[in-house]
């Protein structure tokens, strides 16, 4: 992956404002990849609005990350819920006069 597309962890955490063991737990949880680059861990960026979805279901909601884990499943769900449900009313439509 390009290194513009990376932002380091730490430099993260300082412009979120949330704490390195917080991002380290969605980490070690599975939720969030990272890569390392000479010693460093980096986010994607294409992922952080997933992340900062992250952040405020723990910062407005006062998630645990086993919460927020949750919730990001259910989410997941409702969207793949969502694309089959479009695709079957577009093929009703297809047989609707």
């Amino acid at each position: 992956m390009e290194k513009d597309q990376l932002i380091a962890t730490d430099k993260f955490c300082i412009y979120y404002n949330v704490s390195e063991p917080f991002i380290e737990s969605l980490i070690s949880m599975g939720m969030i990849e990272t890569v390392i680059v000479s010693e460093i861990s980096y986010l994607k960026i294409p992922h952080l609005t997933q992340i900062e979805r992250m952040i405020r279901l723990h910062d407005e909601l006062d998630l645990t990350p086993e919460g927020i884990e949750v919730v990001h499943i259910l989410l997941e769900k409702i969207g793949v819920l969502n694309e089959e449900l479009m695709a079957l009313k577009n093929r009703i439509r297809f047989y609707e006069p």
